[in-house]
């Protein structure tokens, strides 16, 4: 058990974690965020170290996120789970810079609006997905790690679920909902021009 830090502001008292509900504001919603804070048993002060401030500022970037009809950082995790990507994976397949990824799903920033159509397009179309990986060069490695997630995941009786096999599949399914391939380009460029810089 770990002891109580000591009251930076008396240096007597022990200090408690505390997080109580606050209203916020943003864009004319209002919603209720966490707020964290420390409390002194001596003084009765309240304060907020370093570990406080960055909960309570993902908190608000949560909230923001919410009001601005952004994807979650749990959302965007699961998407990246569903695909078998880590973060460094997916910043080279959707673009945000070495460490976007942990910052989205963290709610450390928020990505942009061009990121989260982005995210949201491959959310609703696989083939999509594809295509993305074999124009960024990335077939092979992702196709990999899929077999392993599927193997790992699925009993031994049961069959992984079909994806594409080669470009003409992918092509075919994209024609099928009439997306081509240079959608997805124009897409992923323009998302890419869009997003800042993580």
């Amino acid at each position: 058990m770990n002891e109580k830090e000591i009251c930076s502001i008396c240096g007597e008292g022990r200090v408690t974690d505390h997080v109580d509900q606050v209203e916020a504001e943003y864009n004319g919603h209002k919603g209720n965020v966490p707020l964290h804070y420390q409390l002194c048993d001596a003084c009765m002060s309240d304060s907020a170290g370093a570990v406080q401030m960055r909960a309570n500022k993902r908190g608000m970037i949560a909230f923001r996120k919410q009001v601005d009809g952004l994807l979650s950082g749990a959302e965007i995790l699961a998407l990246r789970k569903r695909y078998a990507l880590n973060q460094q994976q997916a910043a080279r397949l959707f673009g945000g810079g070495p460490v976007a990824f942990s910052k989205y799903e963290n709610d450390d920033v928020a990505h942009s609006e061009a990121m989260d159509k982005l995210l949201r397009l491959v959310l609703r179309s696989e083939s999509v997905f594809w295509e993305l990986v074999e124009q960024e060069g990335m077939t092979a490695e992702l196709r990999h790690a899929m077999a392993h997630k599927d193997l790992a995941q699925e009993p031994k009786s049961a069959q992984a679920p079909a994806s594409p096999r080669d470009s003409n599949e992918l092509r075919a399914k994209l024609a099928e909902r009439q997306v081509t391939p240079a959608d997805v380009a124009a897409a992923v460029d323009w998302a890419r021009s869009q997003a800042p810089s993580a």
